[in-house]
């Protein structure tokens, strides 16, 4: 099984959880299809079918973006705009509101 994918025991699942597989039963029919989110209904069947573990999808954290990266690739977008002059006022606001937005800063409405 990759990273990206765990056994997960049945009394440990949760709702929401996402199947990673499918999940079959001992006769290899499909119980629940890949991609399915569990319920805890589903869950409860699932016990009662005596399955003791499931394929669940890995979540990944959450990372925060690279502000170089960011910075960088908003220079290559904007590179025709005149940002140092005070000709281009709308360029410069639409930069800053990109930049703003990639590197999820809040902003004041």
């Amino acid at each position: 099984m990759s990273d990206d994918h765990a056994m997960v025991p049945v009394t440990q699942a949760t709702p929401g959880m996402v199947l990673s597989d499918e999940l079959l039963d001992n006769q290899g029919l499909v119980l629940l299809a890949k991609g399915a989110v569990l319920s805890e209904a589903t869950i409860a069947s699932l016990q009662r079918h005596h399955i003791e573990a499931v394929p669940v999808a890995r979540v990944e954290a959450h990372r925060a973006p690279d502000e170089a990266a960011v910075v960088a690739r908003l220079d290559h977008l904007f590179r025709k705009h005149d940002l140092e002059g005070d000709n281009d006022w709308a360029g410069k606001l639409l930069r800053l509101y990109v930049e703003d937005y990639r590197l999820e800063r809040q902003v004041a409405p």
